[in-house]
């Protein structure tokens, strides 16, 4: 099972105190199990740090080290994949995210899963289940992976 995460539960996973039991910290735990194939693009990691740098709250919440750490532990575990050139083909209702769908089909990703609800709402693409954290943990579950 092939899994792209997007940012936003990277952020998710390093704002939560409660991190080992939300079904964000349930993924992490499960990639660094190599319980699936987690699928990271360079662009996520691009993102993070963006994210980091322009946002004033997540910059007084989140200790650049935390960020850098956990990069550093997904990479040793994730499939990096490359980052494609833009423009990305139009794919979604927001163009922001055509870049995870565009690196998602690239990857061959089963599932690509994100809190964006302008990607939940198309559910599937290309073949590629488009699911909730708390979703992805259900299968996750379902497939004996936990």
């Amino acid at each position: 099972m092939r899994a792209l995460i997007d940012t936003n539960l990277l952020i998710a996973n390093l704002l939560s105190e409660a991190s080992a039991t939300s079904a964000v910290g349930v993924i992490f735990q499960a990639a660094l199990a190599d319980r699936f194939t987690l699928l990271l693009p360079v662009g996520v990691m691009e993102e993070l740090d963006r994210n980091l740098l322009s946002d004033p709250v997540l910059a007084t919440r989140v200790a650049r080290a935390d960020a850098d750490a956990l990069i550093t532990i997904l990479s040793t575990v994730a499939k990096l994949v490359p980052l494609l050139p833009e423009p990305y083909p139009e794919a979604g209702r927001d163009r922001k995210d055509d870049f995870l769908i565009v690196h998602s089909v690239l990857a061959k990703a089963d599932y690509l899963v994100s809190w964006d609800k302008d990607l939940l709402t198309l559910e599937e693409i290309e073949g590629i289940r488009i699911v909730s954290p708390p979703e992805f943990s259900q299968v996750l579950r379902a497939a004996d992976l936990l």
